[in-house]
Parts: C-alpha cells; structure tokens; sequence
C-alpha cells in the first residue's frame, strides 16, 4: 500500500504551520555565525584564574580550597562567557529556546559545563553521555585537573567540579542533585539531576 502524502496532509495538517509564526527560529541568508568558542576566552578565564595560582593555594590551605576555588573559576567563566564580547551564537539560540520552552536544564546548564571544561582542560577527552530534561551525565577520561592534585597530594579533585557545577546550577536558578562515579581507570563521570 503506497503510502499518499496529500491525504497524509489532509488528516495532519501541514507540519510548516504547526509552529507559530513568531516562535520560528530562521537563518538570516547571507550572515556568517561563529559556534566555536573563541581562544580568547580561555585566554582570559586562564588569565584571571591561573591554573598554576589555584594549584599552590590547595597545597598551601588543604582541600577545602577546593570548593573556593572551584566557585570562584565558575563565576569568572560566566562572567566572560556571558559578555558581549564572547556571547556566541550558540548561547543566543540556547537561551532563545529556554525562553520560548520554559526548558533550561540541561542545555543553558550544559553549556556553562561544556564551557568550564574547554577553558580549563582543552586536551582533556570528555563526552556527554546523556543528556534530557531529567538526567545530564558528562564523563571526563583521564582528567589532566584531576592528575596535577594528585600530584600535589590532594585526591578528593571532586570537590572543585562539585563546587563549579553548583555555582553554574546557581546562576541558572536551578537545584540539582549532583553526583560524582569514579572508577580506578581514570574515568569520572558527573551525573545531574533536577531536584
């Protein structure tokens, strides 16, 4: 039985109308978006937060650092990465949507994790392993973070992610319940979920 699009339209209605008007997101021909995050901003995170300076202070004042520290990296990233000068196309559409759905976890909340880990561990391989409006998970393998505290002694590194990811929950006026899986292998995944 072939299948008939026109009475398939007919029963459905057609799916270009099924949006309103003022909710669809168009590209305007001829303009060029940047998507990438520019190097500049992790120049400027890792100027104001070097990574050398955060590492001396754990040593010197112990793990509870780690929560300071990890804060204060969170609140100077989106502070940069919300300014005009690095406001992306990315974080338009994203925050355009959450505005248009009501929907922010886990996309405004994703990015400004995505975003913490490109400025701070640019070689570290990571993935998001899932991601819906009930559960993020995001798995680091052999976070090069974690390898210099332990390096200087401190193993709990999951004290600063926990702090960072919470500051980011914070500025987007959600609580989450966040929990940390870490393996012998090197493998940490962070699993976040709406409270």
């Amino acid at each position: 039985m072939d299948l008939d699009f026109k009475v398939l339209q007919k029963i459905k209605g057609n799916p270009s109308a099924e949006v309103a008007p003022n909710r669809r997101l168009k590209v305007n021909p001829g303009q060029d978006y940047v998507y990438d995050m520019p190097k500049e901003l992790i120049y400027n995170v890792n100027k104001e937060f070097p990574l050398e300076n955060m590492l001396k202070q754990v040593t010197d004042a112990g793990e509870e650092s780690l929560s300071i520290q990890g804060r204060k990296f969170m609140t100077i990233l989106i502070r940069e990465a919300d300014s005009e000068r690095f406001r992306d196309r990315t974080a338009e559409m994203i925050e355009k949507v959450a505005q248009q759905t009501g929907i922010r976890f886990p996309h405004v909340f994703e990015r400004y994790i995505e975003l913490g880990i490109l400025a701070l561990r640019p070689r570290d391989a990571w993935t998001v392993t899932e991601a819906t409006t009930r559960t993020l998970k995001v798995r680091s393998y052999n976070c090069s973070l974690s390898k210099l505290l332990a390096e200087k002694g401190v193993n709990n590194c999951g004290l600063f992610c926990l702090a960072a990811n919470k500051t980011a929950a914070e500025r987007i006026g959600i609580t989450l319940d966040i929990t940390c899986a870490k393996d012998n292998m090197g493998i940490c995944e962070f699993t976040y979920r709406p409270q």
